[in-house]
């Protein structure tokens, strides 16, 4: 990539924003909706079959949570009306939310606060063998699976295309790197410079960042003089999510650089539907931009990096 002015260099990425925008537009075809949509239901009904199990269906929901914070999204999805997270956490404020995505343990007591809430709010239609206090029929099961599966779906089914998208994104980028005579070493953690050789690279490398921290980096590689990049490969499905996905990149830029200072160079490489205004953030933050669909400037500031 060519020495461009600030004005230049953002005019640039702006260019490349839209086409990776049109390109993701000309992507959403039937075929692959469908299949994201067939995995996003299959996700589903396992996610609430794993919650029933682990609740004694429904039966004790506190014990399910001590076991992982992960099936309150389950339990969220059978109260009447559904709610989101943020709803729930009005309406229960003991909730700690993050062990939803984490997966981590609620402790006793919050889970039975949390069972509290949620049995005030639960919709009995969907389990019906609570009332009489019995073991669920085959039909109940099917009959609460055919109508929460697809609610969970509708919410998870950009998460699949773009999990899927990711997939491709990343394997690209790995064998563009090999092709150019980059060496894929084995993942492990980078807790020290020199960890990469220049021309060395690791696929979801654990980066410390501060005295315990180790956050996960899609592609790091070793650049000269002891430089690792850093970079996170991002696909976004619209400007909303794009807002998210820049975060997620600047909080891990700033945990790198304060613990790395000038040995690390953040990155990110974009695909789908960004946000002008987050790419400006990304530059603003000395992040690095790239973009999947020109792979090839990518490659020409490796050169230029390497020489």
């Amino acid at each position: 990539m060519p020495t461009l002015s600030p004005t230049q260099l953002l005019e640039l990425h702006d260019k490349l924003r839209i086409e990776a925008r049109r390109l993701y537009e000309d992507g959403l075809n039937p075929v692959d909706q469908n299949a994201d949509w067939r995995q996003a239901l299959t996700e589903a009904r396992m996610m609430i079959s794993e919650a029933l199990r682990a609740s004694d269906f429904l039966f004790d929901v506190s014990g399910a949570l001590q076991q992982s914070g992960r099936h309150m999204l389950v339990f969220r999805f059978l109260m009447a009306p559904p709610v989101s997270q943020d709803q729930f956490k009005l309406i229960c404020s003991d909730w700690p939310k993050s062990t939803e995505k984490t997966g981590a343990a609620v402790k006793a007591e919050k889970a039975d606060i949390v069972t509290s809430t949620f049995q005030s709010w639960l919709a009995l239609r969907l389990a019906p063998w609570l009332r009489t206090k019995r073991r669920p029929a085959m039909r109940e099961l099917n009959s609460l699976l055919k109508a929460v599966a697809p609610l969970i779906a509708s919410q998870r089914v950009a998460t699949a295309r773009r999990n899927r998208l990711a997939h491709i994104q990343e394997v690209s980028l790995i064998e563009k790197l090999e092709s150019n005579g980059w060496q894929l070493l084995p993942t492990r953690t980078i807790d020290q410079q020199g960890a990469l050789l220049p021309h060395q690279f690791m696929h979801k490398a654990r980066f410390a960042s501060g005295l315990t921290g180790r956050a996960e980096v899609d592609i790091a590689l070793g650049l000269k003089e002891g430089v690792v990049l850093a970079m996170e490969c991002k696909v976004t499905n619209d400007e909303t999510n794009s807002v998210k996905r820049i975060n997620d990149v600047l909080k891990k830029a700033e945990a790198w650089r304060s613990h790395w200072g000038n040995f690390v160079q953040p990155a990110a490489l974009l695909e789908g539907v960004i946000k002008f205004g987050d790419v400006k953030r990304l530059l603003d933050g000395n992040v690095a931009v790239f973009w999947s669909h020109r792979l090839d400037l990518f490659e020409d500031w490796l050169t230029q990096r390497m020489s």
